[in-house]
């Protein structure tokens, strides 16, 4: 009744802090083929903002993330691949035919992804079909470490579900929008 339309086949590039969530919003929602990609393993420090659990620290993030999704969808195909996109196999590379490629890293996302999202503390940026020249534009962009905790990427991973799942969200228009987290939810609850 709610009309959604669950994707068949995605691939998650980075399941980090924001990946995380999607992969398993996605599995939530009954996405019944996934592909995971990261390279990284858990750290401690991650454990603020991610679904993984203590005993996983020191484990590739994939790899964790696929059994949390296991214990949810024990049905679901969930193909973890411990390595950097650019590094994949050509045979790799053929198991993302066929997917929607939701691109987490923080680094420059694919040219051909719907929708991504990003950061920084309260502010968060949700980007609608993005084009390479509005992300990075001409200059390159350098990380800081940045205070985080789990609303954020919750929120973020939340309307990347949203909008793949939802057709009448979708659209061809690249939109940016940008805003801090306590301003939405106080125009939300009408606080003055």
């Amino acid at each position: 009744s709610l009309n959604l339309r669950i994707p068949e086949k995605v691939t998650v590039i980075g399941v980090g802090g924001v990946g995380s969530w999607v992969a398993l919003n996605l599995a939530l929602v009954g996405t019944p083929t996934m592909i995971l990609i990261d390279h990284d393993i858990i750290e401690e420090s991650n454990l603020n903002r991610t679904p993984f659990k203590i005993t996983q620290v020191g484990r590739p993030k994939v790899e964790a993330l696929a059994e949390l999704i296991f214990e949810r969808r024990p049905d679901a195909v969930v193909v973890p691949i411990q390595k950097k996109l650019e590094d994949l196999t050509e045979y790799e590379k053929t198991l993302l035919d066929g997917s929607i490629l939701i691109d987490c890293r923080d680094t420059e996302p694919l040219s051909d992804i719907a929708i991504t999202g990003g950061y920084d503390g309260y502010n968060i940026t949700i980007h609608i079909n993005p084009q390479k020249r509005s992300i990075w534009g001409d200059e390159p962009v350098r990380y800081t470490i940045t205070p985080s905790f789990v609303v954020p990427p919750q929120i973020i991973a939340s309307f990347i579900t949203l909008y793949l799942c939802v057709p009448e969200l979708q659209t061809e228009k690249e939109i940016i929008k940008s805003f801090d987290i306590r301003e939405l939810f106080k125009q939300v609850m009408g606080y003055e």
